[in-house]
């Protein structure tokens, strides 16, 4: 099963991610997939290991690390062959047992230093 279909069975039609990776954040099921696809042309080995995950009532929070090697155009910025570890959290809201929102909160600052495109912020 590809990461798409994958995808198309796990998600509501109606699917919108609040707050994530790109803004605005993607409404709807296509607009998710479009930025799946983006991502994984700029990044082909992205992963997100799970590190811990909480349900409780229709919200599943996941802990996750993600990892990921600069291989292609993210954001306008052309690839840097540097790799990224970073950690982040989605709150999945699910309806009729299919998830319907992600709210995302991911460490975009660290990742940019580690892709050697933002440095750390401090006195200059």
């Amino acid at each position: 099963m590809s990461s798409f279909d994958a995808i198309c069975a796990v998600c509501h039609p109606d699917f919108e991610m609040i707050r994530g990776v790109a803004n605005p954040a993607p409404r709807g099921i296509e607009a998710t997939k479009g930025l799946i696809s983006s991502l994984r042309t700029a990044f082909p080995d992205l992963t997100a290991t799970v590190d811990e995950q909480i349900a409780e009532g229709d919200k599943v929070v996941s802990v996750v690390t993600m990892t990921g090697t600069h291989r292609g155009d993210f954001m306008g910025i052309p690839a840097t062959g540097r790799s990224f570890t970073i950690p982040g959290v989605s709150i999945w809201e699910v309806r009729d047992g299919r998830l319907i929102s992600e709210l995302v909160s991911w460490d975009a600052m660290a990742m940019m230093q580690q892709l050697g495109v933002a440095s750390a912020p401090g006195p200059s």
